[in-house]
């Protein structure tokens, strides 16, 4: 406000606000447009197979969008799946479900109590322990995995799923490692106060920390299936009958003489169809792993 010379007052005109974007907006878009760029190349290849099953094999390199619809690649990946196994596709995904499910809850579970003697218990030679466990995830697999299959031949494995089942029923150190990071965020007055009650160790870890620990395990489960359902060298490796191939071998197998572009609608129908199960499992639970991770390296 200022006075003129009669003495009036006269209001004086608001400045003008600053036109244009923050320099924090501005970074909020740039990142914002490179996300989405990179989901989108990340999604094509996914895109283009999904299309691509439902192609004549004519159109396979020819077009992104099929101009004739089909699903004749499903009828015949289905008809190979049956000349490939007794019981076709049907067992393919039994035989999956029992070289996964079984897996992933012992493993879950074994991983779980390991973490907490880890994490909550003191004895001797602890840290050097977890050390030692934790320097064998840089030992590749392809450096090991000969002497496993010649192993697993010697003792008659080879014939049936058990080779690769029962190697993951003793825990994975990389589950271990997450559950032990997520445990230190649990205070330990609260097992001390069920141990003063009481209470011993295995009863602690059941009554009071499992539950605690639930999140955590419950996301280890999921990237544990996701996983072993996809896992393809190993029973590749360890599995000689065809009548236990996986859903990843299946598929594989299907694609018999090496890609010719008549084989390839039925392999991409047959991916597609092994996908259902970890597309569901992922979009269900998918804020409880990106949740339970956040939390996980905050509080470690």
């Amino acid at each position: 406000m200022e006075y003129t010379e009669n003495g009036q007052a006269t209001l004086l005109p608001l400045p003008k606000a600053k036109r244009g974007l923050k320099p924090e907006q501005i970074k909020n878009i740039i990142v914002t447009v490179v996300l989405s760029l990179g989901s989108i190349l990340m999604l094509l290849p996914f895109v283009w197979m999904v299309f691509a099953a439902f192609k004549p094999h004519t159109e396979i390199y020819t077009t992104f969008i099929p101009k004739q619809w089909t699903a004749k690649s499903f009828r015949e990946m289905w008809d190979g799946c049956k000349i490939l196994m007794e019981g076709g596709i049907v067992r393919g995904f039994l035989n999956s479900i029992l070289t996964t499910v079984p897996v992933v809850i012992v493993q879950v579970l074994v991983s779980a109590f390991a973490a907490y003697a880890f994490a909550k218990l003191n004895f001797v030679g602890k840290n050097a322990v977890f050390l030692i466990l934790l320097s064998t995830m840089m030992i590749p697999f392809a450096v090991i995995m000969l002497p496993q299959a010649w192993l697993y031949g010697r003792m008659g494995l080879t014939n049936g799923p058990l080779a690769i089942i029962i190697p993951k029923l003793f825990g994975a150190i990389g589950t271990v490692f997450f559950l032990r990071q997520f445990l230190f965020g649990i205070p330990d007055s609260i097992s001390e106060a069920a141990r003063i009650d009481g209470a011993g160790y295995t009863k602690t870890f059941l009554s009071i920390v499992f539950p605690l620990l639930m999140p955590a395990l419950a996301t280890q489960a999921i990237l544990s299936f996701i996983g072993n359902w996809n896992d393809f060298l190993g029973p590749l490796l360890f599995i000689s009958d065809k009548n236990w191939y996986t859903l990843p071998l299946l598929v594989n197998s299907l694609n018999g003489s090496g890609g010719s572009t008549r084989e390839i609608p039925r392999t991409l129908a047959a991916s597609l169809v092994s996908l259902v199960p970890i597309i569901v499992v992922f979009a269900a639970f998918q804020k409880k792993i990106i949740g339970s991770i956040v939390f996980s390296a905050v509080k470690g």
